[in-house]
């Protein structure tokens, strides 16, 4: 089994196992058990180590989570917290923020698209279609494209919940350009938890990738399609190229990919 550590003092120089001081630093920030991963890891045993992890949470009271770390990534942070005990502030004034009506803020950022679109919304929904170049079963938010099957530099965090959606109150998440604000994205996570049983699993500077059950029925994958383009516009306008094909994909992925750019 993979062994977790103790993060060290902020200022401390870069350790011999080559951990980044952008990772120390979140480590620091996080004061929860963390494994890391170099640049250019072998991704399978990022992901075996995510695996035994996830087989063991609910026994354990933790909630394992990959997060890709670059200087990008500790900004977001920093702006939100510079400290552990400022994060822990956050925390606690995330947990408590009113809890949002997902599917009431769902069809509100819907109805603002079909009016920005007009005419073109039709098109953007499209035709359900189930295409392999849109089906997601493998994470790859913490994969480096510029090196073919190697990781970027990546830690895997243990956080300790048992309510996955509580991630996003330890590292939160958004509130910039069209991307959801730290508090909408925790409490719609919350809802795909329970709702979908989607659990948060990949965190970036700019991707969200959650482990979700395929959506079986054509009907639902439409409903959930519709649910991730008011979340996240880029997966259509970037990627699959209309709410139809990414509902087809659904039906039969077991990783749900958010980007934004």
């Amino acid at each position: 089994m993979f062994g977790f550590g103790k993060s060290k003092k902020k200022n401390e120089p870069e350790n011999k196992k080559g951990i980044s001081n952008f990772a120390q630093q979140i480590m620091n920030m996080l004061g929860c058990p963390c494994k890391h991963f170099p640049k250019g890891s072998d991704p399978a045993k990022v992901m075996n180590a995510y695996d035994d992890a996830f087989a063991k949470r609910e026994q354990s009271g933790y909630t394992p989570l990959i997060i890709a770390v670059d200087d990008t990534l500790l900004e977001v942070v920093e702006e939100i917290a510079k400290t552990p005990e400022e994060l822990n502030v956050n925390r606690e004034k995330l947990l408590n923020s009113p809890q949002l009506d997902a599917q009431k803020w769902f069809t509100e950022r819907l109805k603002y698209w079909m009016d920005e679109m007009g005419e073109g919304w039709n098109e953007t929904v499209g035709e359900f279609e189930c295409e392999p170049g849109n089906v997601s079963k493998c994470f790859s938010g913490f994969m480096n494209f510029g090196t073919p099957r190697r990781s970027e530099e990546c830690i895997l965090a243990l956080i300790p919940t048992s309510e996955p959606w509580e991630v996003f109150a330890w590292l939160p998440f958004g509130g910039w350009n069209e991307c959801p604000l730290p508090e909408e994205i925790l409490w719609i996570a919350k809802y795909w938890y329970e709702r979908y049983g989607a659990v948060p699993a990949v965190m970036t500077r700019d991707v969200l990738e959650f482990s979700a059950r395929p959506i079986k029925d054509k009907d639902a994958a439409l409903g959930v399609a519709l649910e991730q383009f008011a979340f996240c516009q880029d997966i259509v306008f970037q990627g699959v190229g209309t709410i139809g094909r990414l509902a087809g994909g659904l039906t039969q992925s077991s990783v749900w990919y958010f980007w934004w750019d």
